[in-house]
């Protein structure tokens, strides 16, 4: 009964129930193996990064205690040094601790703030064991009390790990079950499924395969130019028999106009050539126009967002949130409405000092920021986004990779008699050797290199901007000296009456 009607079913139909079959066995068998993954490996990847920042934290407080002894012992820099490094790795693997109560729970939740304040009044303890103010007899006298602070946040931190093991087991118990049945039921359904995926596909190598073979054979026949061979007989009676039926008339009036067909299809195929040529440069078009879009909606829909984010940070009571969100979003404000080359001062400066804040909130009191102005600056002009280039290229050469970090000022003079402001960007970093110092100077007043040579974040940009608004007078030059600093000396020439900067060149 099957086998019947099959043979009377179109060819789309039977490609599309067998491909409703294959769909649905993958869909079915991707849904079991996404259901089982989730299902047992849910909360696990969780549970074991918390159990790793216990452990962390176990480590560094016994790294920290080592650390301290070998202080309190040789009394050395570098065992000072040794400890302060300690106590920031103990530092960061308590902020690692999860701390949100909704996901940990409230035992656990309890047991991590008891870790947090219990390490506050530690660390406070032996910050004041530590200080110069304190005579060895006051230090061995709370040496004790030390001691036993450092046992109960050993102790805190071990009940702590006890409570994270134990929600991991709690929750494989939970999913065992489960897990002994899964195996078995996923075994039968692949074999049920694979008893019809082969029966199907017998069917189709019978009512398909077989007619399309011959159907091919017959075609390369006549590809040699052979139009001997019988016409094909088939007992289809869909739209396959059809195709043979309609084939086999093919094949007759082929034989009488080989010639014109031949000519057509050349034809043809110059006429598809030049419509996908024709095609794939509306899609090239449609592309950049897509792109261009995009560009024009992205920024306008990130400011957008931080704006929302920063309201969200205030309703919440976030301000430091808030402030760093604010931050941002005025960079951003500034680089998507600012469209003027020549800008008043004040605006470099807020927005260099937005930047500063961010990066204060990463590097923390690592980080000094000064700005030295004349007492006015209104009527000071400079280009447009040159100032917050200069202070990140400060922060990211000189500072980020300085362990006690330092410090970055801005300096504006102006001398009135020859209407020149000087800017000068210092800092106290790891500054530059002076064969790198030297290639950097040759590549930045070298035109042809400079186009290309990587010379360091914006100072290429900066220096081709400079020069070419205030061809006479404009300057910038790096001084730095290994291990001492970085000195950045921009000088820009305030507009004269009647006189205004040349326009920057396109794509400066």
């Amino acid at each position: 009964m099957f086998k019947r009607q099959w043979w009377r079913m179109s060819i789309d139909r039977k490609v599309q129930s067998f491909a409703a079959v294959i769909v649905f066995i993958i869909l079915v068998s991707a849904g079991f193996a996404m259901f089982t993954m989730n299902y047992s490996l849910r909360d696990y990847g969780q549970l074991l990064d918390e159990n790793r920042a216990c452990q962390s934290f176990m480590k560094a407080m016994e790294e920290e205690g080592l650390a301290f002894d070998g202080y309190v012992s040789a009394g050395t820099e570098t065992a000072r040094d040794t400890l302060e490094k300690a106590i920031h790795h103990t530092e960061r693997a308590i902020d690692a601790l999860p701390f949100d109560y909704e996901i940990i729970g409230a035992e656990r939740y309890a047991r991590t703030w008891n870790i947090r304040n219990a390490y506050q009044q530690y660390a406070a303890f032996r910050d004041e064991m530590l200080s110069d103010s304190m005579n060895r007899t006051g230090f061995l006298k709370h040496l004790n009390e030390y001691n036993q602070r450092e046992d109960y946040l050993e102790q805190y931190s071990r009940r702590l790990l006890q409570l994270t093991v134990e929600a991991g087991s709690s929750a494989y118990t939970e999913k065992l079950p489960l897990f002994r049945v899964l195996p078995f039921i996923f075994i039968n359904f692949t074999l049920i499924m694979l008893v019809v995926v082969v029966e199907m596909g017998s069917v189709m190598k019978e009512s398909i395969a077989k007619p399309v073979r011959e159907l091919s054979q017959e075609a390369q026949r006549i590809a040699r130019s052979d139009f001997s061979g019988e016409d094909i007989h088939v007992e289809n009676r869909d739209d396959l028999g059809e195709l043979v039926s309609i084939f086999n008339d093919m094949k007759h009036a082929m034989e009488e106009n080989i010639q014109t067909i031949q000519e057509n299809h050349r034809m043809t195929e110059l006429l598809q050539q030049e419509k996908l040529e024709n095609s794939e440069m509306e899609k090239r078009l449609n592309a950049n126009r897509l792109e261009l879009l995009k560009s024009q909606i992205n920024p306008h829909f990130l400011f957008n967002t931080l704006n929302m984010i920063g309201s969200m940070a205030d309703l919440e009571d976030a301000p430091t949130t808030e402030k760093m969100t604010q931050s941002l979003a005025q960079l951003f404000r500034y680089n998507l409405n600012t469209r003027e080359q020549i800008v008043p001062i004040e605006m470099e400066l807020r927005i260099a000092e937005n930047y500063m804040y961010l990066q204060k909130m990463r590097f923390g009191s690592r980080i000094q920021y000064q700005v030295n102005t004349p007492e006015e600056v209104s009527h000071i002009r400079i280009p447009s986004f040159t100032m917050q280039p200069l202070v990140e290229n400060a922060i990211v050469h000189g500072l980020s990779k300085k362990e006690q970090g330092g410090t970055v000022s801005v300096t504006v003079t102006e001398d009135p008699t020859s209407e020149i402001v000087t800017l000068l960007i210092e800092d106290d970093g790891l500054g530059i050797a002076e064969e790198r110092l030297s290639v950097l100077n040759a590549r930045m007043h070298n035109p042809e290199e400079n186009k290309t040579a990587r010379i360091g974040i914006g100072l290429g940009n900066i220096y081709r901007r400079i020069r070419t608004l205030y061809p006479e007078g404009g300057d910038l030059r790096i001084d730095a000296k290994e291990g001492v600093g970085t000195r950045i000396t921009l000088t820009i020439p305030q507009e004269r009456e009647g006189v205004e900067p040349r326009p920057a060149l396109e794509g400066v």
